[in-house]
């Protein structure tokens, strides 16, 4: 593992290019592309021939998904054919798919990715750099956990070409904490977590009995991974006692007393602060440095007090690790969930809303037993009447805001459906004590699902809008998929039932057409 001192990563490049192909991890997406399109203002990695094999499978992927490098993506035709890449979540699966291609054929030399490029994609490098060791989590910038760390870097090292895998990791001077690096033996654990969802409580009711439903609460992984835990700092807390009462007995009977020479060592280093110019004429100091005085008047033990002092430090270590042992646990135990508690709320919610009653469930419930995603909003949304009164292009534009959380700069143009009515109903849900994540829905992406409902290209509905193609392709797929869940919760009422999938079979098309 290497350092390099707050560099351009044309310098970095510079600096490792005997070992490269390279991923070099960046924690934001408009940056990949960024230092994608610096790098190459320096260098082009490919001879002509390697080229020729790029150009070969731009153009089949070309007629595969007509217009792949239009729009914002332009530039990156020019970056490909330098052995310059970049990779996330805002490009098209197709484009993704073709930047992978080239990257396993070992035409990209320098892959500027974000972290989702570590996870569930086999391709390792020569290098892994770190454009840094701090990302944003959704709510605060932190630095990167061990387990992230490693996900990362443990690409670096390709199996039959390089011998030992190169990490380097780009430290910004203005965090030098960067610089306190990972230990793989202290690698976070994989922690359980259970989210007592509507859905959850409602196929708990349904499909569980009492007995089974209790043991669910109690015995899931999260509770299990807890409580062992607790377990496990107890006996460590345990242990850390006993040894501290073995060490105590170490001591003479004149620990503490006025002939101790650790005792009088503390006096004199105490005495020499107190001394001190700015301490002397404070009221207290005179008596206490009299009383110290008479102390060291007194005859010293002629003792080396070797044992004495091994011992104090090792139970000032041990205190140490005591606190930390009791906050742990205390943490532990105010931050454990009870699951029955979770799961008392959930049905009081489910029944004052009119899903259940009792155990039993009532139409809403068993229409929201079908939906996986935001289920008391999409079963509201078809109980209410606005999805099924709504023309098709209407419906679709309300439903491609479902589970939308839209960023701080996003713009959409607006579509010919206000879609006040659901917003509406969103509020009243609000106000009836459906918690806001359970009600998560936004407006935005509404005319993008309209506009490709009435028939609309891809390349139109980029124009419509500032997001990535790939955030749209998201929009549009993901709405077929709730349309689905929506198809399958309508049972029996073949005319809604239709309805629904007639909406999905003209959204699920061209280039955002869902392969199942």
């Amino acid at each position: 593992m290497a350092l390099v001192n707050n560099a351009m990563c044309v310098g970095v490049i510079e600096s490792i290019q005997d070992h490269l192909p390279a991923l070099y991890f960046v924690f934001s997406r408009g940056r990949t592309e960024l230092l994608a399109e610096e790098l190459s203002r320096e260098w082009d990695f490919l001879l002509p021939g390697e080229k020729s094999r790029v150009s070969e499978m731009m153009e089949r992927a070309e007629q595969i998904t007509p217009g792949l490098f239009g729009g914002r993506r332009k530039h990156l035709r020019r970056l490909l054919l330098q052995g310059i890449g970049y990779h996330h979540a805002g490009l098209s699966p197709a484009l993704k798919e073709l930047v992978e291609n080239l990257y396993e054929a070992r035409l990209i030399f320098v892959l500027f990715c974000t972290e989702t490029f570590a996870v569930g994609i086999n391709f390792p490098a020569a290098s892994t750099v770190f454009d840094s060791t701090r990302k944003w989590d959704g709510r605060n910038h932190r630095g990167l956990l061990n387990r992230e760390f490693f996900q990362m870097a443990g690409r670096a090292g390709r199996r039959g070409f390089d011998k030992v895998g190169h990490v380097y990791i780009n430290i910004d001077e203005k965090f030098p904490e960067q610089t306190g690096f990972f230990d793989e033996s202290q690698v976070e654990p994989v922690r359980g977590r259970l989210v007592i969802s509507p859905n959850t409580a409602l196929s708990l009711l349904h499909w569980k009995t009492d007995e089974e439903i209790e043991r669910y609460l109690s015995q899931n992984l999260a509770v299990y991974q807890n409580n062992r835990e607790i377990a496990s700092l107890a006996g460590e807390l345990e242990t850390v006692e006993e040894k501290i009462y073995t060490l105590r007995k170490n001591f003479c009977q004149d620990k503490d007393g006025p002939s101790c020479p650790m005792l009088r060592e503390k006096l004199k280093k105490e005495l020499n602060r107190l001394r001190n110019r700015r301490r002397r004429h404070k009221p207290e100091v005179p008596g206490r440095i009299a009383e110290i005085k008479s102390i060291l008047a007194q005859p010293a033990k002629g003792c080396f007090h070797h044992g004495c002092r091994d011992a104090h430090d090792e139970i000032t270590a041990l205190v140490e690790r005591k606190k930390e042992l009791v906050r742990r646990n205390r943490q532990l135990k105010k931050y454990a969930v009870d699951y029955h508690q979770e799961f008392r709320r959930m049905c009081d919610l489910l029944e004052k809303l009119g899903f259940i009653e009792g155990k039993t469930l009532l139409p809403r419930g068993l229409f929201a037993l079908h939906v996986h995603v935001q289920e008391i909003l999409v079963t509201e949304l078809v109980f209410s009447g606005i999805l099924r009164d709504a023309a098709p292009a209407e419906a679709a534009a309300i439903l491609a805001g479902i589970d939308y959380q839209p960023g701080r700069d996003e713009v959409v143009l607006p579509g010919e459906y206000n879609m006040d009515n659901a917003a509406l109903l969103r509020n009243k849900l609000l106000d009836a004590g459906v918690p806001e994540h359970l009600c998560v829905w936004s407006p935005l992406p509404g005319p993008l699902a309209e506009a490709w409902y009435k028939g609309a290209t891809f390349e139109e509905l980029q124009k419509r809008c500032n997001l990535h193609e790939g955030d749209i392709f998201s929009i549009i797929r993901r709405e077929i998929d709730v349309l689905r869940q929506v198809e399958r919760a309508a049972g029996e009422d073949r005319s809604f039932k239709q309805a629904v999938h007639d909406i999905r079979n003209v959204l699920d098309r061209d280039e955002v057409a869902v392969l199942i």
